[in-house]
């Protein structure tokens, strides 16, 4: 009796399992190259734009290939400010990258990325929490960094030497969206007018998870369809969320089926 009672319970929360990966299923990562594998225009990734404020200062937006300075992939995003080669700077200084997303309105998603602080102070103590990293949102797709007031600050990121960094510090977040478009904007942030120093941040693996938009229809002319064959499934080998749920929701049924008939026969 006990066997038939764990094969039972084991087929129950193997269906429960599959409807999970058929919900996540439904989810997407909507940011592009958010791992910048695809790419730099001008030193800033594809699907990116890049600002900045001015001032006494030399900003700079590059690929980063330092195996040490990336967490996905191959590449990060770095960005630079650089004060070494003038006598004096103004306060708050920034720079930045933005991307704006096709969303589902009244949604839920969430935001994650992955930064890495260094500059020539080595510590955050040195450098009196000098160099901040920022993240802020426009809720109806505006592409104007100026113009936003909700900035969260990452104040529990780490600063670390040039030459010896630590591990990757991490964000994530809820957001829930209130038209098709949204805004991700994330900048680094100097808050003095020090001289002589330079901070570098790396940005990597950043991502928008939710439910994807739906495709607008084209008026593109439709081509001939080839001849039907088997289905088959996709190469990543998850197959149609449908598909898992049809067969977790048959596997749950098995298992309640069984649980009724061990009871009327106890």
């Amino acid at each position: 009796m006990i066997k038939w009672w764990g094969g039972i319970l084991a087929l129950v929360l193997l269906g429960l399992w599959l409807l999970t990966c058929a919900a996540s299923a439904e989810s997407a990562n909507l940011v592009q190259n958010g791992s910048f594998e695809e790419g730099f225009v001008q030193g800033v990734g594809k699907g990116w734009t890049g600002f900045q404020n001015g001032g006494d200062i030399v900003y700079g937006f590059q690929s980063d290939d330092w195996d040490r300075a990336v967490f996905d992939g191959e590449y990060s995003q770095l960005i630079k400010l650089d004060t070494g080669g003038v006598g004096g700077s103004q306060p708050d200084r920034y720079a930045g990258i933005y991307q704006v997303v096709d969303v589902v309105p009244n949604a839920r998603y969430m935001f994650s990325f992955y930064g890495l602080v260094r500059s020539t102070e080595g510590t955050e103590k040195q450098s009196g929490y000098n160099y901040r990293v920022q993240v802020g949102y426009d809720f109806n797709g505006g592409t104007d960094p100026w113009a936003v007031t909700n900035w969260v600050e990452m104040d529990r990121w780490r600063e670390h030497p040039m030459d010896k960094p630590g591990r990757f510090d991490s964000y994530a977040h809820g957001v829930t969206t209130t038209s098709d478009k949204l805004t991700i904007f994330i900048r680094v942030w100097k808050k003095f007018p020090t001289a002589h120093e330079t901070a570098m941040v790396n940005l990597d693996a950043i991502s928008l998870l939710g439910p994807a938009p739906a495709r607008k229809a084209t008026s593109a002319t439709p081509q001939p369809q080839e001849p039907s064959s088997p289905p088959t499934l996709p190469q990543t080998g998850g197959g149609s969320p449908w598909l898992f749920a049809g067969l977790a929701l048959g596997l749950i049924g098995v298992g309640l089926h069984m649980l009724r008939v061990l009871r009327f026969h106890a």
